[in-house]
């Protein structure tokens, strides 16, 4: 798919960070950073849990455009005690964070799935567009984002 903006890599700690090579920021030719931004960061939410200083902020970067919201809410459900439940909502917000690839016409579509297996939520993404397709997949540690 070629888009161009600046890599993102996973550390040794398990965190991300921009990539360095010689002392020189490197790009991504795939929508990896893209991905990462949208299902990493605290989305906005309504969730009565959520705390309420990021409720009514949001993240701290989220573009100021009008309508735009970032982020997913993944970490609202640490809550949810129905599995099957919580399960479903979390493919819900995984492609919900996701969807302004499609609004944007950078993907022609998003398809995620989630599963908690244990204290991790494995995410699994597929992005296509034309006869392209890149598929992403994470484990996120579930204590961390709870």
């Amino acid at each position: 798919m070629g888009m161009g903006d600046l890599k993102l890599q996973c550390r040794n700690d398990g965190y991300y960070d921009l990539a360095f090579e010689n002392g020189d920021l490197q790009l991504g030719k795939s929508l990896e950073s893209a991905v990462l931004v949208s299902v990493g960061s605290l989305g906005r939410g309504a969730a009565k849990s959520f705390k309420k200083e990021l409720q009514d902020d949001g993240w701290w970067g989220e573009p100021t455009i009008e309508g735009d919201v970032w982020g997913c809410l993944v970490h609202t459900l640490s809550k949810e005690s129905n599995q099957q439940n919580r399960q479903l909502l979390a493919v819900q917000y995984v492609k919900d964070s996701l969807r302004w690839l499609v609004d944007d016409g950078v993907a022609g579509s998003v398809d995620a799935e989630a599963e908690f297996k244990g204290e991790y939520l494995c995410i699994s993404v597929v992005i296509k567009k034309g006869g392209e397709r890149e598929d992403f997949r994470y484990e996120i540690l579930w204590n961390e984002v709870a």
